[in-house]
């Protein structure tokens, strides 16, 4: 692939491992200008590292050799990049603070210049919050290029259901993804979707690297949908960046007591939108809602169903009683329900048929 000079500086920068994204951000002089001033970052990389590294850090980046190792290194993995400056950079990226300088994509490029959506939730979601995840993901792909992370749970299913307009945003270099669990799951990805990196691809995976991504996820997204989340977890620093970012958080409601809402709940306590499906988020955006699908239940969600129309409405230590099922088991039937449209929480326990 061939790229303008602005672009090949970018790209070197980017190479050049021993700065970090604030650093780079630094030298480019807050994106003003394609020509990096390496002595402004002179003291602090000294102080972060030493003379040696800065010499070397100025040596690299003026060597046309290191330049030529480095672009065509890029292509022999099929990796192609886009720059700051570069034409299909996303304008919404542009918005945030410190944004990459360098994106490192595998894949359908294009899907950037689409309006984007994220959908993100824990590790460790219910099943019922992976279902929605990729349901969710499959119906707003008709408006949407789905933005997600790409661990198992929730990130995983909202790239399955976005299929062809899916993106996930990689927190490191693409030399490790063979590395990962769900990696035939990201090669999928990569050949219908795309694949996007701030790093050059030698970067190895660090705890810290993940949060950091997570401003690209929202910075890509008009809004993010919140689909799980624990008291402290990575999804809701992708909703912080949002909000701080300007953009639209939703949330799945939860039942109290389950740990893998309680910040979905959080969210929703502190002004997100609460998404009981996904016209909530359609018509948000003023697209036309969509025609509601016969919802399919489980057998155990029938049986629940079944058992509060009789009454109408019934406390949860009731139906536990008349069901024989303990109550921390019903727990996770009735938000399956309640997110499906199937009953309402009234407090105190009581849910009613909807």
């Amino acid at each position: 692939m061939t790229y303008t000079a602005e672009e090949q500086n970018l790209i070197t920068l980017s190479a050049i491992t021993e700065l970090n994204y604030k650093e780079r951000y630094a030298a480019l002089s807050a994106m003003m200008s394609a020509e990096p001033d390496l002595e402004a970052c002179k003291n602090s990389l000294i102080k972060r590292c030493d003379i040696g590294v800065y010499n070397k850090v100025k040596e690299e980046y003026s060597d046309p050799a290191f330049r030529k190792r480095i672009l065509d290194g890029l292509e022999e993995r099929g990796i192609e990049c886009i720059t700051y400056f570069s034409k299909d950079y996303p304008g919404a990226l542009k918005q945030i603070f410190e944004p990459p300088v360098t994106l490192f994509v595998k894949g359908r490029r294009e899907l950037l210049s689409k309006r984007c959506f994220a959908i993100v939730g824990s590790r460790k979601s219910a099943f019922y919050a992976v279902n929605g995840a990729k349901e969710f993901a499959k119906e707003l792909s008709e408006h949407f290029t789905v933005v997600s992370g790409f661990a198992a749970g929730a990130d995983s299913a909202a790239l399955e259901g976005a299929e062809y307009r899916a993106v996930s945003v990689i927190a490191f270099g693409f030399d490790h993804l063979k590395t990962l669990a769900n990696y035939p799951a990201l090669k999928r990805v990569e050949s219908e979707g795309l694949l996007v990196s701030e790093h050059f691809p030698t970067v190895a995976p660090q705890i810290y690297l993940f949060p950091v991504r997570n401003r690209i996820i929202a910075g890509l997204s008009a809004g993010v949908l919140v689909v799980s989340a624990g008291a402290k977890s990575g999804a809701l620093i992708t909703a912080e960046y949002a909000l701080e970012n300007n953009r639209d958080v939703f949330a799945f409601p939860y039942q109290m007591g389950v740990d893998t809402g309680i910040g979905c709940n959080n969210l929703i306590h502190d002004g997100a939108v609460l998404c009981r499906g996904v016209n909530d988020i359609l018509g948000y955006y003023g697209f036309e809602a969509r025609p509601q699908k016969p919802v399919e239940l489980t057998e155990e969600e029938r049986t629940v169903l079944a058992a509060i129309r009789e009454e109408g409405e019934m406390f949860l230590p009731v139906l536990s009683q008349k069901l024989g099922t303990p109550a921390h088991k019903l727990i996770a039937v009735l938000s399956s329900l309640e997110i499906k449209g199937q009953v309402a929480r009234l407090g105190g326990n009581r849910y009613s048929i909807t």
